[in-house]
């Protein structure tokens, strides 16, 4: 008797706190501001000199940075491309195998 007062004092306690989840609260809580919000511009890098220029195919420097995979021909990527093929399938198909063989 004593462990379905526990039980039952729990189950009240529960769904007491839940209830409230679904009530509407005051209006004074939901209310929002009839005014835009303010936006504040915070240069954090740099103080309040002249933004950067736009990045353009022109202004772009020649030395950006590249990747070996970048410099690489299609005839080169092409194995790699495989094998991540190959990774992401493998395990999969090797579980199937595994599953049918169980059988």
């Amino acid at each position: 008797m004593r462990a379905f007062a526990i039980i039952s004092s729990i189950f009240l306690c529960l769904f007491e706190t839940s209830i409230y989840a679904f009530t509407a609260q005051a209006p004074s809580i939901t209310s929002r501001s009839k005014s835009k919000p303010a936006f504040t511009c915070v240069n954090l890098l740099g103080g309040d000199g002249e933004p950067p220029k736009k990045l353009t195919r022109e202004n772009e420097p020649e030395d950006f940075f590249s990747s070996k995979m970048d410099k690489m021909s299609d005839d080169e990527k092409i194995p790699v491309a495989l094998l991540g093929l190959a990774g992401i399938s493998l395990p999969f198909l090797l579980g199937l195998a595994a599953l049918y063989a169980a059988k």
